[in-house]
């Protein structure tokens, strides 16, 4: 029962007679205070075991696994003396099974000690679950196997275990991988020119071009020389070298920067007592093009009608330091006061960043709806970007593509682009609320309208991600009113596709090959469709769906599924939580299973569903 249940009772008062024993003032204080302190007490354990009664105590965890052998790392909390848990893997108690390491020392579980214990493949979750006398014997920690450190020898991403916040395990260097893609747009022009004037900007080390005008730079704040030149002429032409920036680069309305190439004109930006020096781009009709940026410089865009094409954007300076990134993003557009439209990002790559590659949001400190509209990406490229707050990122949360934060989206086109390596998802949009730092909302939901991904490819997101707190680590995190169409994830940590509180989405011949969960599907997500769509090898679950509903699966293969729980797709179960665990409804799931295995090709929990399930060979 909760203190707060708890009145304060009336007592009847009953007149002592001169003849009984009385009790002095000094005594009656000291009792009164006695009581008081033995209310307190009293109140204060009510409050500890009604805390504990529906989670019990607090116990953070790391798991590391090598395809043979588990290790449960105690990462803080409370110590565990043996008889006070029970360790579950994927629900069956293998408490008996775990040893700890260092047996000299005490045989309590505690902060710092590894319990170890031999688990062949695949292995979906383990849990800690509180046996003690601190409330009910409930779980208390719990790691899944999107969230497994993998420590095997052979495995390209293994790192040490435990992971220290300060591990940013880097995977071998990422070049733009060639993929067959269908014909993309060609760039799109604006509907209005740059002013006239054109002058050549050169750095300290460029050689002078053959005639024309020429603005020489001496190696240091070489932004005065640029800004100065935009002023004087609607296209400025930097030639190849490296100019050195240490403050922020305005660029006027109707303008052109354009360089030699990606390779040849390099815009390398430090400034120590000040990271956030961007590329300002606050006025319309600007085009950038042919250039790379490097060290604290980004693109930050507030205004409609740009342009960017064939630039690079790295956070790594010539001489390979990581520099720490003011912006949201290396292309960052910011509706801080009015609408965002008409941009175009054409063979942009954000490579080796310690912010986002891509992203899209809005100052709502006014707590005015804004909206980006008619945004493009044609042949992009974001690849290792972020290295969480400990390794040198502005936040432990950084993707490739951020496509929706807090501002509204609208027929957002996303095509032929690839994320690979990021640190969090490859493609992210986020569900909805408009929250503030304590995670409150403050605003309407946001919308989300004609968002398109055409032929993206989505590979080996989250495996770097060491931070505690890592969630998405998927190659697509998408929620209502999109078309993914031709889309393919490889190898991701999480999900290939992962859909929370979505509705309205389309899935058309897409393809998860290796990720842990080909598609999940969770917490009132509605009106979702997979056509023609297939997951191979997936190290779980080809389909994880809970909590949701009118889910339409047609002419889906599913092929040589891992497995666990003695399923190849599983439907309504979330985590042993019943809050999200609830059943899909209303659904039709039409698979096709190749492969060999003994576990069931999906569950059938729930009402309303249909299944037409064909096993082929292959």
């Amino acid at each position: 029962m909760a203190v707060g249940d708890h009145g304060r009772k009336n007592r009847r008062h009953v007149p002592l007679g001169d003849d009984e024993p009385r009790l002095s003032p000094t005594t009656l204080a000291f009792l009164a205070v006695f009581a008081i302190v033995l209310v307190v007490a009293i109140a204060a354990s009510l409050l500890f075991l009604n805390l504990f009664a529906g989670h019990g105590p607090p116990l953070s965890i790391e798991v590391g696994f090598d395809g043979s052998t588990l290790r449960v790392y105690h990462g803080g909390g409370i110590e565990l003396p043996p008889g006070d848990y029970r360790l579950l893997v994927d629900s069956q108690d293998r408490t008996r099974d775990a040893r700890l390491e260092n047996t000299a020392k005490a045989m309590n579980f505690s902060e710092g000690r590894t319990l170890v214990l031999a688990a062949p493949a695949p292995v979906q979750g383990v849990q800690v679950r509180y046996e003690g006398d601190a409330g009910a014997h409930v779980v208390i920690a719990e790691r899944y196997a999107e969230e497994f450190v993998r420590t095997g020898a052979d495995d390209p991403w293994a790192m040490p275990f435990p992971p220290s916040p300060t591990t940013t395990p880097r995977a071998a260097e990422v070049p733009p991988k060639e993929y067959t893609f269908p014909p993309a747009p060609a760039p799109k022009p604006l509907a209005e020119p740059p002013r006239a004037g054109h002058i050549y900007v050169a750095a300290a080390d460029s050689f002078p071009p053959a005639s024309g005008e020429v603005v020489w730079c001496d190696g240091a704040a070489d932004e005065v020389e640029i800004a100065e030149a935009l002023s004087r002429a609607g296209t400025v032409e930097l030639l190849e070298g490296t100019f050195h920036l240490s403050r922020r680069l305005t660029l006027p309305a109707y303008t052109v920067l354009a360089g030699q190439g990606r390779t040849r004109t390099v815009l390398e930006v430090e400034n120590d007592a000040d990271r956030y020096q961007p590329i300002e781009i606050a006025q319309p009709y600007v085009t950038v093009r042919d250039l790379r940026v490097q060290g604290q410089g980004f693109f930050r865009i507030s205004a409609s009608h740009v342009r960017v094409r064939d630039v690079v954007a790295t956070s790594r300076t010539q001489d390979g330091r990581l520099l720490p990134s003011g912006g949201n993003g290396m292309f960052f557009i910011w509706a801080d006061r009015s609408d965002v439209e008409d941009v175009e990002f054409h063979s942009c790559t954000a490579y080796d960043c310690s912010t986002h590659g891509f992203n899209l949001n809005q100052d709502f400190s006014d707590r005015v709806p804004r909206t980006t509209r008619a945004i493009r990406f044609v042949n992009c490229y974001a690849a290792l970007c972020g290295y969480g707050t400990a390794g040198g990122s502005r936040s432990p949360w950084i993707t490739g593509f951020d496509l929706q934060e807090s501002q509204d989206l609208v027929d957002c086109q996303v095509i032929n682009c690839i994320a690979e390596s990021n640190w969090e998802s490859g493609f992210h949009a986020e569900p909805g609320a408009r929250l503030d730092a304590e995670m409150r909302e403050i605003g309407p939901r946001t919308r989300c309208e004609g968002l398109v991904l055409e032929n993206c490819v989505a590979k080996n997101n989250g495996w770097r991600n060491t931070d505690p707190g890592r969630f998405f680590m998927s190659g697509f995190y998408v929620h209502r009113n999109a078309v993914l169409t031709g889309c393919r994830s490889i190898h991701n940590r999480n999900a290939g596709f992962y859909v929370q509180g979505g509705s309205t989405l389309v899935f058309d011949t897409c393809t998860d090959a290796g990720s842990t969960y080909g598609w999940r599907i969770m917490k009132s997500s509605q009106e979702i469709e997979l056509r023609s769509c297939s997951s191979s090898d997936a190290r779980t679950w080809a389909i994880w769906a809970a909590y949701a509903s009118r889910i339409n699966v047609t002419d889906f293969t599913q092929a040589r599924t891992a497995g666990a729980r003695s399923v190849q797709s599983i439907l309504g179960w979330y985590k042993d939580d019943g809050k999200y665990g609830r059943p899909v409804t209303d659904s039709s799931f039409q698979i096709t299973v190749i492969g060999p295995s003994t576990l069931a090709p999906i569950t059938r929990e729930g009402s309303g569903n249909h299944y037409d399930i064909e096993r082929a060979s292959g």
